[in-house]
């Protein structure tokens, strides 16, 4: 009984010597059921909306006005026609869009039958139900406040009801599959592109051979630039096996360019390489590099629009999530795959996405210091 005491106080000493591994045993539960309690919310709410109003009306205004009381729907501006809808919805501005028809007013007030279109991104299911099923039951009541409202109380006779056509695109089926297919690319290199750097720096430290790199001539952002660029070659591969066999297999439609895809990709591929790289000039061995990978990569899991619709999350974590690189390529893919985006839509994303990359091989560059730790 005394040995086996020993050894169990010799590895609490261990364990509180390990100020990383202690931060993550009893720091992380409690930050991610705090962060993740108060960010995720499987409610869609304030969803993006594009309004194209053909009538001008004050009925159609004050159908928009009561799409937005419902807290649903957000406003974010009012197009012209169409082609404007598709440009809002390819670039992520809007994933909905309310068009009202010329004749909507006039037809209320002559007690005819009128109908107004909700158009939803259909590349987000959950999003799809929400949007649709909300603007349903809010042109129900509508139509049914006119018809036991003022009008039938003044004795006008029939009221024709309202209704809602709605309409779905860029995945009209609404198969789950499509949508958490491309989404998966950005997932997977996550995980692993992370990883593959995130133990560099740590293994060179166990292995003895981080020596043989300080007395080296080669610079800082050298040796940065060094690890991260070979890793660039697997994340293609990568990408490639996902996009073909979700083709092949799941037959997830690519819309879009799949050169402007690979291009794009380069910056996430670099920046989770970067991100990987920068852990690894924090831990001092592997596995704690491999604890941190862990802890990084589960917020890009659970907040970037893969597991749970984004537009549900409060506003501090909105801001938050738009600091994760995931949440930023998983609208690049999807947009390129799904929508057809093109590189000015998906403009935005890249800048995100570039600057990201900066700071962070910046930070790397800094943190990695030419001597022994």
């Amino acid at each position: 009984m005394t040995r086996f005491l020993a050894i169990c106080w010799k590895e609490f000493l261990q364990l509180r010597r390990d100020r990383i591994t202690v931060f993550m045993m009893a720091g992380l539960p409690v930050l991610q059921l705090l962060f993740f309690g108060y960010a995720i919310n499987t409610d869609v709410r304030n969803i993006p909306t594009v309004v194209f109003d053909q009538d001008g009306s004050e009925e159609s205004r004050d159908v928009v006005r009561r799409l937005e009381a419902t807290g649903f729907y957000d406003v974010v501006g009012h197009v012209r026609n169409y082609g404007e809808i598709s440009r809002a919805l390819r670039s992520g501005q809007a994933r909905v869009a309310i068009v009202v028809p010329a004749s909507f007013g006039a037809n209320i007030r002559g007690r005819l039958a009128t109908e107004a279109q909700i158009v939803v991104d259909g590349s987000d299911p959950q999003t799809v139900a929400s949007a649709t099923h909300t603007a349903a039951s809010m042109f129900g009541g509508l139509s049914m406040d006119l018809v036991l409202g003022r009008l039938s109380a003044a004795g006008l006779g029939r009221v024709e009801p309202i209704s809602l056509r709605p309409t779905t695109w860029y995945n009209p089926e609404l198969e789950t599959a499509v949508f958490v297919v491309p989404g998966l690319v950005g997932v997977i290199l996550t995980t692993t592109m992370v990883m593959l750097t995130a133990i560099a720096i740590a293994r060179e430290r166990e292995r003895g051979t981080l020596e043989q790199l300080i007395v080296s001539p080669v610079r800082r952002i050298e040796l940065v630039m060094g690890k991260i660029i070979p890793y660039v070659l697997i994340g293609y591969v990568q990408m490639t096996l996902i996009l073909s066999l979700g083709h092949i297999v799941f037959d997830v439609p690519i819309a879009g360019s799949v050169t402007l895809l690979y291009a794009l990709g380069s910056f996430f591929i670099a920046t989770c390489l970067a991100v990987g790289l920068f852990f690894s000039t924090i831990a001092e061995t592997q596995q704690q590099a491999m604890q941190m990978t862990a802890f990084y990569t589960l917020p890009n899991y659970m907040m970037s629009g893969f597991m749970f619709p984004f537009e549900g999350m409060p506003k501090p974590a909105q801001w938050f999530a738009e600091c994760l690189p995931l949440t930023h390529f998983l609208r690049i893919v999807r947009g390129i795959t799904l929508r057809g985006a093109g590189f000015a839509e998906l403009f935005p994303e890249v800048l995100w996405l570039s600057g990201l990359l900066a700071l962070t091989i910046t930070l790397t560059a800094f943190r990695f210091s030419k001597k022994l730790a």
